[in-house]
């Protein structure tokens, strides 16, 4: 009898909800989607953005270089534009200042974020540049606007919207082998470059969409004295915030040329 009182009191108290629920998962330790800008300069100043999951309750965001000092701004959920996903590209983000010291740096250092439950794996910030550094400038989405550029040059750049293309032009004075590479997903932005080379007459000369392990963009190749157009996209017309990319641009000793 005092069996079957004990099983109805026990039946009846999980009918009402009184059961004690089972205990909450543990959160989940921050992860980081990806930084724009992608790179900064040395003995710098730099806001950027940080983007990823479980950033909420943020500690702490350290350098794993020294000298390095990172502050954090702001922490708000991030835009996620509609054909995208945000456990792709993240759905929060945090505002960075990170000065890097007066000392030439050069390479790449890692962001760990820090929160109660855990360390994220560091996130890939490239520090320095070899060549000259030059911001992309909108509207630079024709030929007619094309952004100009040198040799050598790297640009950082963001392809902002659903369908954007930038479009960038140097001159060569002489024929020269150029090299000219995407750096964005390696990185882990969203961007799937597609790069494509213009002669002046507005022809496709070559296209570059994936490497063999990467789905980051390289074209090198000769080309003659004149004007030359860079067109970069992503191959499936996205762009939005989670979107930046580092184009570079350099010179290398050839015989031939293309035309």
């Amino acid at each position: 009898m005092r069996m079957n009182l004990l099983l109805l009191c026990t039946l009846f108290a999980a009918a009402a909800g009184f059961m004690p629920a089972d205990e909450a998962s543990p959160p989940e330790p921050p992860r980081v989607a990806l930084l724009n800008p992608l790179g900064i300069n040395a003995n710098a100043t730099t806001r950027v953005i940080l983007r990823g999951w479980n950033l909420k309750d943020t500690k702490s965001v350290s350098a794993d270089r020294e000298g390095v000092i990172v502050n954090v701004l702001k922490h708000e959920s991030a835009n996620v534009p509609g054909r995208q996903k945000a456990e792709e590209i993240g759905d929060q983000q945090l505002e960075l200042e990170i000065v890097t010291p007066a000392e030439p740096v050069e390479g790449e250092l890692g962001l760990i974020v820090e929160t109660a439950a855990g360390k994220s794996a560091p996130a890939r910030l490239l520090i320095g540049a070899r060549q000259p550094v030059l911001t992309e400038t909108e509207p630079n989405d024709s030929f007619a606007q094309a952004q100009l550029i040198s040799v050598p040059q790297l640009v950082t750049g963001e392809i902002h919207a659903d369908a954007n293309v930038d479009v960038y032009r140097f001159e060569l004075s002489e024929p020269q082998t150029v090299r000219v590479r995407v750096i964005a997903g390696d990185l882990g932005a969203g961007l799937d470059s597609l790069l494509t080379l213009y002669n002046a007459a507005g022809n496709v000369i070559r296209q570059s969409d994936d490497q063999p392990d990467s789905r980051d963009s390289l074209l090198q190749l000769p080309l003659a004295a004149g004007t030359w157009l860079v067109v970069i996209q992503d191959a499936h017309d996205r762009g939005g915030p989670a979107h930046p990319y580092r184009l570079e641009v350099t010179a290398v000793d050839a015989p031939d040329q293309a035309r």
